[in-house]
């Protein structure tokens, strides 16, 4: 070992570590004054965000010199949401109420979206996540709204209807379903904990290698690994970083990867909001819901309204209605997404509500696709 050159080169990485500091602290403050200006508007505004990372992507690609290496593209997208994260910290302080405990493909996704620099605020159930954002005690929730395998989350769906809050961004995330338990052997493990929607991603490969195993549904991916943490001869279906939970006492450990029925598995998650977004949009996207008026032929003028707009509907799905106080078994609730933004089109949402007893817009956001 030359440590004449190691400590060389290491007194060029102490320099260069004290340089990006200072150009982060000059970030910061940047960033600080770009919060007076906007004069509380938005401080989430994922659009610009994706386009800063994209820009700096292509300039990894390009600014390659002699004395330079190029950075995996992933890890540029990595460090800059970890710094757009303390940027917001910055701005003001946040929080993110999403499906708990810590663990969670819920939880992960937040941190995919918002980076580690906020206040995470696990909750026991969706209703929960809505309530504490309508209350004002929580900045933004996270929900499911789909998942590419198993469908929409209706539950999510239905809580729209009880808290008027907005959908303000989008978020797809990659879900790899592991088996995580204390030993190795598939044929002992007794039982198998997790959220219902993994289990039933997980069906066949459950089925083809531990058909011995009693499946038991929790509220959550993470509690699933708590448990198996507690239980020799059981085992958990969730995020590979489960394993970091026990890491201290090494009790958990990935067994199996990738045991979806489906290995392209997707979730798409809503970033929900008290107020609406403020943002401007590359590509507007816009979920919203309405009730159909009792005429024949409703739910086809209501589609040739929107079709004679030139508007592609990404989504439409019903879901049943019931109002408490005059009961309405057997009606439904529509839910959709249009290629387009609904508030700058007021005449399209008057002349739908000639056929739509009841008809909001959720949100308006960036479309991610």
């Amino acid at each position: 070992m030359n440590t004449e050159e190691l400590a060389r080169l290491r007194l060029q990485i102490n320099a260069l570590d004290e340089e990006l500091l200072c150009l982060l602290q000059k970030r910061s403050f940047i960033s600080t004054q770009i919060a007076k200006a906007k004069q509380g508007g938005t401080i989430f505004y994922p659009a610009r965000e994706k386009e800063i990372i994209a820009h700096l992507q292509e300039k990894n690609k390009e600014q390659l010199q002699e004395n330079m290496v190029q950075l995996p593209q992933e890890s540029i997208a990595h460090i800059w949401t970890e710094i757009f994260s303390c940027s917001r910290s910055l701005q003001k302080k946040t929080s993110l109420a999403f499906l708990g405990p810590l663990g969670t493909f819920s939880h992960y996704a937040g941190e995919e979206l918002f980076g580690k620099s906020l206040t995470y605020l696990p909750c026991s159930d969706f209703n929960s996540i809505f309530a504490k954002v309508f209350s004002g005690e929580a900045s933004f929730g996270l929900i499911p709204l789909e998942n590419s395998l198993q469908g929409t989350v209706g539950q999510c769906l239905d809580l729209f209807e009880a808290y008027p809050v907005s959908i303000i961004a989008e978020h797809y995330s990659s879900i790899h379903h592991c088996l995580l338990a204390q030993q190795s052997d598939f044929s002992k493990i007794k039982i198998i904990y997790s959220h219902s929607q993994a289990l039933m991603q997980c069906h066949d490969w459950i089925q083809k290698n531990c058909p011995q195993a009693q499946i038991v549904e929790l509220s959550s991916t993470a509690n699933g690994a708590l448990r198996a943490m507690e239980e020799k001869y059981s085992a958990a279906i969730g995020n590979e970083k489960l394993v970091q939970l026990s890491q201290e006492q090494k009790i958990l450990r990935v067994i199996a990867k990738d045991i979806a029925n489906c290995k392209e598995n997707t979730t798409r998650f809503a970033v929900i909001a008290r107020e609406k977004n403020s943002c401007s949009f590359v590509s507007a996207k816009s979920s919203f819901t309405f009730a159909l008026a009792d005429k024949t032929g409703a739910l086809s003028k209501v589609l040739h309204i929107i079709q004679q707009e030139n508007i592609n509907l990404t989504k439409l799905e019903s879901r049943p209605l019931y109002n408490k106080v005059q009961g309405t078994a057997w009606q439904y609730r529509f839910f959709a997404d249009a290629v387009a933004n609904l508030w700058e089109k007021p005449k399209l949402m008057q002349a739908l509500k000639e056929y739509c007893y009841d008809i909001r817009i959720l949100g308006v956001y960036e479309n991610c696709l």
